[in-house]
Parts: C-alpha cells; sequence; structure tokens
C-alpha cells in the first residue's frame, strides 16, 4: 500500500521518529548520520520531548523538534524544516545553545557538559553552491584544523541534493534520506530490495497508520496545508526580494510580511528613511516570526 503521507511534513516527520515506541528508528537515524565508532553506539535513548497522541486533540498543537538524550549525555536536537529560511542559521546555533545550556542545572561544574548535537534536515538549499548533501559543522581553528571542542556539532542534511536513484542505495542513511524524499509514494507491498529493512518497513507503517485514523489525517493535512501557505508565501516574498534589490523591494517585502502576520503597517514614508541593512534586519524578523507561529500552529 501506498501511504500518501509524506515524511517532510514535521507532524509526520515527528509521528514517525518522536514516539517513545519508535526509539529504535530514531537510534537508528542517529547513527545512520554520525556513523559513529563503536565505543560511541548509542545503546540507550530518552526523547525529551516525545509527541504524544493526546496533544492532537488541541487546535494549538505545537511541533517541534525532537529532543534526545542517549546514555552517555550527549543530547541530539533533530529537525525537518521545508524551507531554510533567511534567519534559519541563526535559529539552528540558538536552538543548539538552548539545548546545550539547559544541561548545567545550578551549582554544577561545567566539566559535566556533554555534546550537543543538532541535525537538521532542510527541503530547500541552504548551501547551493556546494554540491554536498551532508555538511557538518564544528568549531575549528581556521587555518590547523584543531578541535576547539566536540561540544558543538550541527549536521545540515539538504534533500534536493540527495539525487540517487533505487539502485545506488548503499548506506543506512541513503535509504533514510531516499525515505523522506520519496516515502510518500512507496509501495509497502512492493519496496525494492535497497529498501526492503525492518527499519524502513517499520517507518511506513507509521506514515500508513496516520492514514487509518481520521483524526491524524486531519491533523497532518491542516499541517500540511499550513507549511505551504506559509512557505509559499515567504519563497515568494524572498523571491521577490532576491529579483528586487532596490529600496522599494525591500519595503514591500515588509508589509507583504506584515500583512501576513496580520500586523500594523509600517507607514512607507518610515521605511523610506530606513537604512537598507536595517530593512533586511526587519524582513528578517518578520519570516522569523511568521516560521514561528507556523510551528506553533497559531
Amino acid at each position: 500500500m501506498i501511504p500518501g503521507i509524506d515524511p517532510k511534513v514535521d507532524y509526520a516527520f515527528k509521528h514517525v521518529f518522536g514516539r517513545e515506541q519508535n526509539q529504535s528508528l530514531l537510534i537508528h537515524l542517529l547513527h545512520a548520520v554520525l556513523q559513529p565508532p563503536p565505543q560511541q553506539q548509542i545503546i540507550v535513548l530518552e526523547i525529551l520531548n516525545p509527541f504524544n497522541d493526546k496533544d492532537a486533540l488541541d487546535d494549538k498543537l505545537s511541533i517541534l523538534d525532537i529532543k534526545a538524550r542517549d546514555q552517555s549525555g550527549r543530547h541530539f536536537n533533530v529537525e525537518m524544516q521545508l524551507l531554510a529560511y533567511g534567519a534559519f542559521r541563526q535559529r539552528a546555533l540558538y536552538y543548539w545553545a538552548r539545548l546545550h545550556q539547559a544541561q548545567l542545572q545550578e551549582g554544577m561544574d561545567y566539566q559535566t557538559l556533554r555534546p550537543t548535537i543538532a541535525i537538521c534536515f532542510v527541503d530547500s538549499p541552504l548551501f547551493p553552491e556546494i554540491p554536498a548533501y551532508h555538511l557538518l559543522f564544528e568549531l575549528r581553528e581556521r587555518q590547523q584544523g584543531l578541535l576547539f571542542t566536540d561540544q558543538l556539532a550541527v549536521h545540515i542534511l539538504e534533500l534536493p541534493k540527495f539525487t540517487k536513484s533505487v539502485a545506488e542505495l548503499a548506506t543506512p542513511l541513503d535509504r533514510w534520506l531516499y525515505f523522506l524524499r520519496h516515502g510518500e509514494t512507496l509501495d509497502t507491498d512492493h519496496l525494492p530490495g535497497a529498501l526492503d529493512v525492518p527499519e524502513i518497513h517499520r517507518a511506513l507503517g507509521d506514515l500508513q497508520m496516520m492514514t487509518q485514523s481520521e483524526l491524524e489525517r486531519e491533523r497532518y493535512e491542516s499541517r500540511l496545508k499550513m507549511q505551504r501557505d506559509i512557505y509559499t508565501a515567504l519563497k515568494e516574498a524572498r523571491d521577490e526580494g532576491r529579483q528586487e534589490e532596490r529600496r522599494q523591494g525591500r519595503i514591500e517585502r515588509i508589509q507583504f510580511l506584515q500583512r501576513l502576520l496580520r500586523q500594523a503597517l509600517t507607514p512607507v514614508e518610515h521605511l523610506q528613511t530606513q537604512p537598507a541593512e536595517e530593512l533586511e534586519r526587519l524582513v528578517d524578523e518578520l519570516e522569523a516570526e511568521a516560521l514561528a507561529r507556523m510551528r506553533n500552529g497559531s
């Protein structure tokens, strides 16, 4: 059967990887991305903000990133974003920092801090100038490449750059990226050999389960529509801004986003007095607020 559920929609993504009964899938996904040596394999994983089916009854349901902690104390922040908008890098670093600092309670020593690892799947190119689809950012000395600390690691996985065919799939990460890109149309009864593994079957079964619940399907469809509407609006605003570098283009973007957010419009006369840097800063803030409202379901 074909699930017809896109695992790139954050509601579906967290349903598959963020539920306590699916911890093994999340561990498998983390291992596929991190490719850790034997001594750093994840044995026990605690999901710190598990998906709760009962929350689906709340119209204000907030789809959060998946936060988890392993047996060694390492923290993980896993997220799916359809659009890597202007302030995405700052946001990713901010949420990494929040999760990292949350480890340290009053009176605790800094030596108790364990690495915090962010894993961001994005469905739009964040670094289009680089062909690689899996990028790892760490804190290193620029000239020597010397690692300052292993406490910070940010993995960016750009799905549009992953173009392997089924015949080319060779690693667990290949299979998961293919699942994220094409899971909506995969036939659970006729999987090709490269995808005919227990983890993919279970993930597809989870998507299929969502189709059998009227409430789950309604929540998914509502979330999908919300994401499409907001992401399309933001993308159009950003595209217009790239085409029009003039001041008038920036002002139009600001007022478009303010209308989208149902805010009072800043007078054009005032905006025309602002430097270009201030206009761009305001655009980024409005985009970030629009995405935050979408993530909070408001």
